[in-house]
C-alpha cells in the first residue's frame, strides 16, 4: 500500500504549498513585529515559522528533485525544469541559513534592536522574492507544460541536474 494518493504522481505536490504559506506568514508576522521590536513573542513566532518553512522547503526540494529526475522531458520542458530547480535550490538553502540566523537572533542574542529587526525583515522579504520566482516557475511547469498532472508523451531523456550525468547520485 502506497502512502501517496492515487491522484498525486509523487510526494512533491503534497509538500510544495507548505513552505510557501509558512514563509509568507513568517514574513508578515516579522513585518508586524518590526513595529514593536521589543515584543520577543512576535519575533520568536516569526522565527519558528521560518524554521517550519525551511524544513518544509527541504521536503519540497528533495521530493521535487526525486520527481524531476524520474520524468522524461523534451528540451523545452527540460529548460523549464532546470529554471525551477535553480530557483528552488537557491531559495531552499537561503531559508535554511536564514532560519538558522533567526534562531540565533531569537535565542542566543535576544536581539530586539530596531535596526537588526528591520534588516532581518528586509532580508526575509528578499527571500520571499526568491520564493515567488521559484513558485512562478513551478506553476509554469504545471499550468503551461502540464508536468506532474498529465501524461505528456516525450521521447526526451530523463531530466538531470545541470552539470551531472544521469548516473551520478543526487546530493
Amino acid at each position: 500500500m502506497s502512502l501517496i494518493p492515487d491522484w498525486a504522481p509523487n510526494l512533491h505536490p503534497l509538500f510544495v504549498h507548505f513552505p510557501i504559506s509558512l514563509l509568507l506568514v513568517a514574513a508578515v508576522v516579522d513585518s508586524v513585529g518590526a513595529y514593536r521590536p521589543s515584543r520577543a513573542s512576535v519575533r520568536d513566532t516569526a522565527t519558528w515559522l521560518y524554521c517550519g518553512g525551511a524544513l518544509m522547503a527541504m521536503a519540497a526540494y528533495f521530493s521535487g528533485l526525486e520527481a524531476a529526475q524520474a520524468m522524461r522531458v523534451g528540451p523545452v520542458e527540460s529548460a523549464a525544469v532546470t529554471a525551477h530547480f535553480t530557483w528552488a535550490d537557491r531559495t531552499t538553502w537561503f531559508f535554511v541559513v536564514f532560519a538558522s540566523f533567526r534562531m540565533a537572533m531569537s535565542y542566543i542574542w535576544h536581539s530586539t534592536t530596531r535596526w537588526v529587526v528591520i534588516a532581518s525583515v528586509l532580508v526575509a522579504l528578499g527571500g520571499v522574492g526568491m520564493l515567488a520566482a521559484a513558485a512562478e516557475r513551478g506553476g509554469g511547469l504545471v499550468f503551461h507544460h502540464g508536468l506532474g498532472v498529465a501524461r505528456i508523451p516525450s521521447d526526451g531523456a530523463l531530466w538531470t541536474i545541470p552539470g551531472r550525468s544521469p548516473a551520478e547520485p543526487a546530493p
